[in-house]
């Protein structure tokens, strides 16, 4: 398919004629936060520009440089995801565009091009047998990307892939011997007990007293203070309101049923997607009816987000659009209800609603200088539009009001310390057992605990079956791996208060001679490739370092005294 793979021009004939229901396209914008000064010239990070050798980069390379990132996170994924749309999405692909820019600026530097051959292979490999003419209608098109910026993104990768092996040429050169050392180092099994000591079975055993109480608060006071919160008045468009104007719209679609057939022959039908709620597959049917509930709500969801803009635009066109109460008055004039939230900070207050997490976002921003958001929030249910109610200051509570969690909170302190001291004694008492030659398991049972048997594990085993979660398994492979058989950790405190471990190594467990040998050749693979990433890194970050790459960290605001009211 891919044979005489050329500029976009001389791929067009693959394109064939496309049909697109224009309601069912979603943009991910790469101007959503970059373009906002349509007079610049300059790609800005978090309102600066990025620099390389002290120059900006231009915002025409920086675009085709970000709808390539993202075309880079589709094909990472397998074809199977696309960027979120949230704040922290947009700064991790605006951050991967600089570093694309930086590497492009290093493939004409060091003159690098690819032959139309190579680019080919790579598509191939990416795409398979999939039609071009269908990647751009199904997945590129609804995205606000086109077969142009695929062509570039395959050209680009395939010259990237050349000059990572250039600069990495060393890491071909692992030698059989040290690739089976560290294959032994990685996959030799130990067999190890596991004797935990947790805060929860120590509960019952704390006692209570009001002064004790008193004093843990006035120790803790630190951890009561409710923080700096905001409250903010919203007006909603909810899809439920738009479903019959939706319904109006899909139904001048002459060929819909058509495109809801062929979307339906297109999906993979044995998918999470086309389950039931009992986990069974649905008919085609119910299956294409899902689909038509689905693209329903969506254009749904178009038209509140278009109410929403149109309600956004005639804000800011006020004579006064930087007035807090102008959503009120708005929404008072055309009927819309104002709702306002439970004051709320950046991880509670908002636990029983369905906003997305924008809404937190761009709430928390608000200031009395800068009250409104005029562009809609978009949520999986609604689209929103809020302006600032009121900030509300950070505050000690007493000890009355938070009573309950003080009481809970000092209880698990306790039982924590009860914990850690039956831990650390029992960690004392295996050590001179040991010592004396005594098995663990008896030492245990004079001890009156009860160790865990843990399956055998190695340092390349990602988890453990049935192991509790509160228990880093990581943590467990350190331990373990720092012992000799037939000796004992000292007692390790768990996070969170949870309470500590002991591990007893039992033994070192021989490997499989035979799974060695037949693992060997893909595990020298998997090492020149982790030593390939290793050694670019190297060069990548020393370029940098040289050219001067400048990316525009995200700034933490500094409340001003006067800020909350």
């Amino acid at each position: 398919m891919f044979g005489s793979f050329r500029r976009h021009q001389k791929w067009i004939w693959f394109l064939g004629v496309l049909v697109i229901i224009p309601s069912f396209v979603i943009f991910f914008s790469p101007d959503a936060k970059i373009g906002r000064n349509t007079t610049s010239r300059e790609a800005l990070i978090n309102g600066k520009p990025a620099t390389i050798n002290g120059q900006p980069i231009r915002l025409d390379e920086f675009r085709n440089a970000y709808n390539e990132t993202v075309l880079g996170h589709f094909f990472r994924s397998n074809g199977k995801e696309w960027p979120e749309r949230s704040e922290a999405a947009r700064e991790t692909l605006e951050h991967d565009t600089v570093v694309r820019v930086f590497m492009l600026y290093k493939l004409k530097e060091l003159d690098i091009h690819v032959s139309d051959e190579a680019v080919a292979r790579l598509a191939m490999e990416r795409l398979g047998a999939y039609p071009l003419a269908s990647l751009e209608r199904d997945h590129l098109l609804p995205h606000g990307l086109t077969v142009t910026d695929f062509d570039r993104f395959m050209r680009h990768e395939a010259a990237i892939q050349q000059l990572v092996g250039a600069v990495t040429t060393s890491a071909k050169l692992i030698k059989p011997q040290e690739a089976e050392i560290l294959y032994r180092k990685d996959y030799e099994e130990v067999s190890a007990d596991l004797a935990v000591f947790w805060t929860s079975n120590f509960l019952d055993k704390v006692t209570i007293t009001p002064g004790a109480m008193a004093n843990y608060y006035t120790n803790h006071m630190s951890q009561y203070r409710v923080p700096e919160r905001v409250q903010v008045n919203y007006v909603e468009f909810n899809i439920s309101n738009y479903l019959a104007e939706a319904d109006k719209k899909l139904s001048e679609i002459t060929n819909y049923m058509a495109q809801v057939n062929e979307a339906y022959g297109k999906r993979d039908t044995n998918s999470a997607y086309f389950k039931g709620t009992n986990g069974l597959p649905l008919d085609e049917a119910a299956g294409k009816a899902k689909l038509q509930t689905d693209f329903r709500r969506h254009e749904g969801l178009i038209i509140a987000r278009r109410k929403a803009s149109d309600f956004g635009g005639e804000l800011i066109s006020l004579p006064q659009p930087d007035r807090a109460d102008n959503l009120e008055r708005l929404a008072a004039a055309k009927n819309l209800a104002v709702k306002v939230t439970p004051p709320f900070d950046r991880v509670s207050g908002l636990d029983d609603t369905n906003f997305p997490p924008e809404f937190r976002e761009r709430a928390l921003k608000l200031t009395r200088e800068n009250p409104v958001v005029f562009s809609p929030i978009v949520g999986e249910e609604a689209v929103y539009l809020i302006s600032l109610k009121n900030r509300l200051s950070s505050e000690m509570p007493p000890l009355e009001k938070v009573q309950e969690k003080v009481t809970n909170d000092y209880k698990s302190f306790q039982a924590g310390e009860l914990a850690r001291a039956s831990g650390t004694s029992f960690a004392a008492s295996v050590t001179n057992g040991l010592a004396q030659k005594k098995p663990f398991a008896e030492i245990c049972a004079q001890a009156k605990v009860k160790p865990i048997n843990l399956p055998p594990f190695a340092p390349s085993t990602p988890s453990l079956t049935n192991l509790d979660q509160r228990i880093n398994f990581y943590m467990v492979q350190h331990i373990a791996f720092s012992l000799k058989p037939g000796e004992a950790s000292p007692f390790y405190p768990l996070p969170k208060q949870e309470g500590g471990l002991v591990l007893y190594l039992r033994a070192k467990l021989p490997l499989d001679e035979a799974k060695v040998k037949a693992d060997l050749p893909e595990f020298m693979g998997r090492l020149r490739m982790y030593r390939q990433n290793e050694d670019f890194n190297q060069w990548f970050n020393k370029q940098a370092e040289l050219a001067r790459l400048n990316i525009p960290r995200k700034e933490t605001p500094t409340a001003s005294p006067g800020a909350m009211n």
